[in-house]
C-alpha cells in the first residue's frame, strides 16, 4: 500500500503510540459518566483496534488477514457508532465522526488485497480493482483521505481548545488542559488519511 518505509515506519509509531493510549483509557474509564462504563471501555477497545488494524494494513503482511475479517469487524463498528450517534442527544458529531473512520476501515480492508498482495509487487490481485476500476478505487480513496485528513485538524484544534479563543477570553482558553483524547483522534484521523491518500 505504501511504497516508502520511513513513511511507514513513521505511521506505525503513531498508530502504535495510539492504540496503547486508548487502551490506557480503557483501563482508566472517565468517572464523570458512571452508567457508560462498559460503552466507554468498548468505544476505547474499537479505537485500539483500528490503530492495530492500520498498522497491519500498511505493511505488506496485512494481506494475509481475509477480507472478510476486516469487513465484519469494521462493519459492527460502524454500526455500533451508528447507535451511538443515534443514542445521544447532544455532540452527535462525534460518534458520528468514529461511524466514518470506521466505515471507511471497511473500504481499505476490501480494498487492501488489491494494493498489497503476499506475491510482492503490490499489484492489483483483486477481482474488480483492475484497468478503469483501479482509477475509480483511487478517486474513492482520495476523497476519503482528504476527508480524514481535514478532521485532523478539526481534532487537533479541539485538542487544543482553538474554538474557544478570543480577544476576551485569551487567557482561560490558554490555561486550560490539552484534550489528549482529542489530539489522539487526530493522529489517528490524519494516519488514515494519509494511508489512504498513498493508496489512491
Amino acid at each position: 500500500m505504501i511504497d516508502s518505509d520511513p513513511l511507514r515506519w513513521l505511521l506505525t509509531v503513531a498508530f502504535g503510540g495510539a492504540s496503547i493510549s486508548h487502551l490506557l483509557q480503557r483501563l482508566r474509564p472517565s468517572p464523570a459518566w458512571p452508567s457508560l462504563v462498559a460503552e466507554h471501555r468498548l468505544s476505547e477497545i474499537l479505537h485500539s483496534a483500528m490503530g492495530l488494524s492500520m498498522i497491519a494494513m500498511i505493511w505488506p503482511w496485512g494481506a494475509a488477514v481475509p477480507t472478510a475479517v476486516w469487513i465484519v469487524v469494521f462493519m459492527l463498528s460502524t454500526g455500533w457508532f451508528l447507535v451511538q450517534a443515534a443514542r445521544t442527544s447532544r455532540r452527535r458529531a462525534v460518534p458520528a465522526f468514529f461511524a466514518t473512520a470506521t466505515g471507511t476501515m471497511v473500504w481499505m480492508g476490501a480494498s487492501i488485497h488489491g494494493h498489497a498482495s503476499p506475491g510482492g509487487h503490490g499489484g492489483m490481485d483483486m477481482a474488480g480493482m483492475r484497468h478503469a476500476p483501479v482509477g475509480c478505487a483511487g478517486w474513492v480513496s482520495a476523497l476519503l483521505g482528504g476527508y480524514l485528513v481535514l478532521a485532523a485538524f478539526w481534532w487537533v484544534g479541539r485538542g487544543v481548545h482553538l474554538a474557544g479563543l478570543s480577544a476576551a477570553t485569551t487567557t482561560d482558553a490558554v490555561a486550560r488542559p490539552l484534550d489528549w483524547s482529542a489530539l489522539l483522534h487526530g493522529v489517528m484521523s490524519a494516519g488514515m488519511g494519509i494511508a489512504l491518500l498513498a493508496m489512491a
